[in-house]
């Protein structure tokens, strides 16, 4: 669990301002599939894998379930376990890995039938079929994972010399898996074309750049918007280390500093990267109510658009001592978080960590990253075949 706490802790997930369901959708059209807790691309057959070896046993639910707790002491004795869900609980784990990849093995349709649970799978895979349900490759058996999907390697799950690098195989089935699920998108863009090791946004990875069509307008607007809505979240944390301080703590002194110089640099940085009298924030908010399939909820768009005409009327120099900027970022705190604002709450604020939502946002980067490098250094692995 406290793996699990350690992932919806990172400052992508946090959403002190109330801006998540934009920040969520643009993550969904830029990177689809993909979450804050997915960490590397092997699951997607470690969990496939299992599912097929504890299908059709007696008790298909207790011996997949300890095949997943086996499976993490098997990649801690690895050579590639970084990202391991399970690193510090070990086969204590509550929240196993099947929970939580489950979504991303349907929006790729490693699951061949996204509406399936993992009870109907264990239930259903490999039992034999007749008529209609014969599928091309199956064998005359209900098949619950993609047919095409390579192998598990021998001694599974009881040994994974490997970890989590992928073999050539697996990575170009991988790779080809997002070609044809997520055509188009930023995310299989990147598939083709690989990201730096260490870029710090999609926006910032050189491999971006002959980004075209709906995924560039896309990308586009994601940065315009990390960037406006960085300068909110920053005099938001200027604001909580300001009343901190006075307030007589002192484990997290010293951050009004920090934080004025962030405003500051963000103030200077801003319009080389959008110019707020020109931007088109409806087309933004347009996109994401289609990917949401839904509005987003009136006060977070309302937020949004009021930031961004003070932005327009009040010069980005004068944010962080501003009183109307200072008020309408405390009066949104009050707005989204209720009783548990921290502005003016002594007792709240006294357990305040230094930062709260301050980085700007990526958009689930780093996870994705991470996963489109495991692709991309599985394509670039000699064959085992060509080794020998």
């Amino acid at each position: 669990m406290r793996d699990i706490i350690r992932l919806f802790a990172d400052r992508e997930s946090r959403d002190e301002l109330g801006v998540g369901q934009i920040r969520d959708a643009l993550g969904d059209a830029l990177f689809p599939g993909t979450s804050t807790l997915h960490t590397r691309a092997r699951y997607l057959l470690f969990i496939p894998w299992i599912f097929q070896k504890a299908s059709g046993r007696p008790n298909p639910s207790s011996d997949a379930d300890r095949m997943e707790r086996k499976l993490i002491n098997a990649i801690r004795d690895s050579d590639d376990y970084a990202g391991l869900l399970g690193l510090q609980a070990g086969a204590n784990l509550k929240t196993l890995p099947s929970s939580i990849y489950w979504s991303m093995l349907r929006r790729f349709r490693i699951l061949r039938d996204p509406a399936l649970t993992a009870q109907n799978v264990l239930t259903l895979d490999g039992r034999a079929v007749g008529g209609d349900d014969i599928d091309e490759g199956s064998g005359g058996r209900f098949r619950a994972w993609s047919t095409t999907m390579p192998g598990a390697p021998n001694g599974f799950p009881d040994a994974v010399p490997g970890g989590f690098m992928l073999s050539r195989e697996e990575a170009g089935w991988l790779r080809d898996r997002i070609l044809d699920e997520v055509p188009g998108t930023l995310l299989a863009h990147f598939t083709v074309n690989r990201p730096a090791p260490d870029s710090p946004a999609p926006w910032a990875d050189a491999a971006a750049l002959s980004v075209t069509g709906e995924s560039r307008a896309l990308l586009d607007h994601a940065h315009s918007f990390s960037a406006v809505m960085h300068g909110a979240q920053l005099l938001y944390n200027l604001l909580l280390a300001e009343q901190y301080e006075q307030g007589g703590f002192q484990s997290e002194s010293g951050r009004s500093d920090r934080y004025r110089s962030e405003v500051d640099r963000w103030a200077e940085t801003l319009p080389a990267i959008v110019d707020v009298a020109t931007w088109d924030l409806d087309d933004l908010l347009r996109r994401v109510d289609i990917v949401r399939g839904a509005p987003i909820h009136p006060r977070s768009a309302r937020f949004v658009r009021d930031w961004r005409d003070l932005l327009r009327r009040i010069p980005t120099s004068d944010v962080a001592d501003h009183p109307e900027t200072r008020e309408f970022i405390a009066a949104r705190e009050r707005q989204n978080k209720g009783p548990q604002a921290r502005l003016g709450n002594p007792r709240r604020l006294q357990t305040w960590g230094g930062g709260s939502g301050a980085g700007a946002l990526v958009f689930r980067w780093p996870n994705v990253r991470g996963i489109l490098n495991d692709i991309h250094d599985g394509l670039d692995r000699v064959p085992e075949a060509d080794v020998a």
